[in-house]
C-alpha cells in the first residue's frame, strides 16, 4: 500500500499593509473576505491582536509589527475585502529629523 505524502504545514497569512502616509496618513492593511456581509462583520482590537468576525467565523490575528505601534482609523469591506485604516501612533512612531 502506498503511503499518501504529507502536505506542507500552511504558512503565515499574506494580508499586504499598504503605506499611504505620504497621501493619506495612514496605513491600509487588506484582507480578503470574500462572501462577507457587512452587516455581519466585526472588529476589535484588543492589544496586538485584531479579533475580526465575519457570520459565524471568528479569528484572532495577530496585527504587522509596523501597525502594533498605530491606532485604527476605520475600515470598510468593498468587494469581499476588508481594509483596516491605522494611523500612527506620535507617542510610538519614529519621528523623522
Amino acid at each position: 500500500l502506498s503511503v499518501p505524502a504529507a502536505t506542507a504545514a500552511p504558512g503565515p497569512l499574506r494580508w499586504p499593509v499598504t503605506d499611504r502616509l505620504a497621501e493619506d496618513g495612514v496605513l491600509v492593511w487588506h484582507i480578503p473576505l470574500p462572501g462577507a456581509v457587512r452587516d455581519e462583520l466585526d472588529l476589535v482590537r484588543r492589544g496586538d491582536e485584531l479579533l475580526l468576525t465575519a457570520g459565524p467565523f471568528r479569528r484572532i490575528v495577530p496585527l504587522p509589527s509596523a501597525l502594533c505601534r498605530c491606532t485604527v482609523d476605520g475600515a470598510a469591506l468593498r468587494d469581499g475585502e476588508l481594509r483596516i485604516r491605522f494611523a500612527p501612533d506620535p507617542t510610538l512612531w519614529p519621528r523623522e529629523r
